[in-house]
C-alpha cells in the first residue's frame, strides 16, 4: 500500500484566470529554467508558477518548461522536492515523490567554478534570486498614526546569511555569464537602489546592510553580456497572491509611498505576485530586455485585499504587459 502525503510547508502561488499561451523561454533554446535560491520561499513558488503557467496557457505537454533548482545543500534540495512534490510512504520508508519536469542541483560550495558553471549547462534562461531571507517584521496595531488597518513593518537582515548569499550570487552570475545556451536572465533584486534614491527610502528597504549586496549583483550582470531584466521588488510578504501589481522606476514607487504616509511602511507584496511578475517577465523574450523594472502591489491594495474578489478580479483583467510599460515610460 502506498500513502501520498502533501508537504507541509506552504507555497502559495497566484494564477490570473486569463492567460495567453506564449513560450517561457527564447525560441530555439532549451526548455530549462534554472531558479537558483530555488529552496527560498519565493524560489520554490517560481518553480510552480512557471510550470503552471505554462500548463494553463495550453502549452504542448512536449514544450512544457523543466525546472532546474540549484541549491546550497542535500537538505534544501530535499525540502525542494517534498514541499513541490510531496512525500509517500511505500514499505515503511518516506521518500519525496518524484517530479519529471524537476531537476534538483547541490553546488555546497561556490570557489567550485566548474560546479557553478555545470549547474547552469544547457539551460535557456534563469532567474537569479537575491537575499530573499530579509524578514519583513509587521507590528500590527501599535502605530497610531496609521489608518489602513494593516500595521507598520520594519525588515530584518541577518547578517552573516546575507553576506554569503550576497557572494553566492555573484559568483553564480559569473558562471551564469559563461553558459553558451543561457538567453535569458530575470534577476530578483530590490527597490532602494536607484541613483539619487534617499536616505528614508533606502532605509525604509533594510538600509546599506539590505541593499550591499543586489546593488553589486545588479552591476555584475550589467557587464555580464547576458539579456537581461531586473525586476526590483518592493518589501516581501508571505500573504496570498492575485493582487494587482504598479510598476515604475527609479524609485519613483518607493519615495512616493513614503511621502504619502507617515508609517515609513514600504510599498509590498507577496512572494505568489512577484513569482508571477517574473514569470511573465520570463516569457517577454524582448520586449523588456536590458530594463530595471520597480514593481509592488497597487496602492489601491494591501494585506487586507488578499483574496478578496475585488483584488482578484482586478488582477485576472490586468494586462500586465500594459501596466510595464505604462510604469516604465510614465514615471
Amino acid at each position: 500500500m502506498m500513502i501520498l502525503f502533501r508537504a507541509t510547508a506552504a507555497v502559495v502561488v497566484a494564477f490570473c484566470p486569463a492567460t495567453v499561451a506564449l513560450s517561457l523561454t527564447p525560441p530555439g533554446n532549451t526548455k530549462i529554467v534554472a531558479i537558483t535560491h530555488a529552496a527560498g520561499r519565493m524560489g520554490k513558488a517560481l518553480a510552480l508558477q512557471i510550470r503552471e503557467d505554462a500548463m494553463l496557457s495550453g502549452m504542448p505537454s512536449e514544450e512544457l518548461p523543466n525546472i532546474r533548482a540549484i541549491v546550497r545543500s542535500e537538505s534544501e534540495a530535499m525540502s525542494v522536492k517534498c514541499d513541490l512534490g510531496g512525500m509517500k510512504m511505500e514499505g515503511g520508508n518516506m521518500a519525496p515523490i518524484a517530479l519529471e519536469w524537476l531537476e534538483t542541483v547541490v553546488v555546497e560550495d561556490i570557489e567550485n567554478a566548474e560546479a557553478l558553471r555545470s549547474a547552469f549547462e544547457g539551460s535557456g534562461s534563469a532567474i537569479l534570486c537575491d537575499a530573499s531571507h530579509n524578514e519583513i517584521v509587521w507590528r500590527d496595531g501599535d502605530d497610531t498614526d496609521n489608518h489602513d488597518g494593516e500595521g507598520t513593518c520594519s525588515i530584518s537582515v541577518p547578517m552573516r546569511e546575507n553576506n554569503d548569499l550576497s557572494k553566492r550570487l555573484l559568483a553564480e552570475i559569473d558562471a551564469a555569464s559563461s553558459c553558451p545556451s543561457l538567453r535569458r536572465v530575470i534577476l530578483r533584486s530590490s527597490m532602494g537602489l536607484s541613483s539619487g534614491v534617499s536616505k528614508e527610502a533606502a532605509e525604509a528597504m533594510g538600509g546599506e546592510a539590505a541593499l550591499a549586496g543586489p546593488r553589486e549583483a545588479e552591476k555584475a550582470l550589467k557587464s555580464s553580456g547576458l539579456e537581461y531584466t531586473i525586476l526590483r521588488l518592493g518589501a516581501l510578504t508571505d500573504d496570498g497572491g492575485n493582487v494587482p501589481l504598479i510598476f515604475g522606476v527609479n524609485d519613483a514607487i518607493l519615495e512616493k509611498r513614503l511621502d504619502s504616509t507617515t508609517s515609513q511602511r514600504p510599498p509590498i507584496l507577496s512572494r505568489a505576485d512577484a513569482a508571477r511578475a517574473c514569470t511573465f517577465l520570463l516569457r517577454e523574450t524582448s520586449a523588456f530586455k536590458g530594463l530595471t523594472i520597480d514593481c509592488a502591489w497597487h496602492p489601491k491594495f494591501g494585506r487586507s485585499s488578499v483574496g478578496s474578489e475585488e483584488a482578484v478580479n482586478a488582477a485576472g483583467r490586468q494586462d500586465l504587459k500594459k501596466a510595464i510599460q505604462k510604469g516604465v515610460f510614465v514615471w
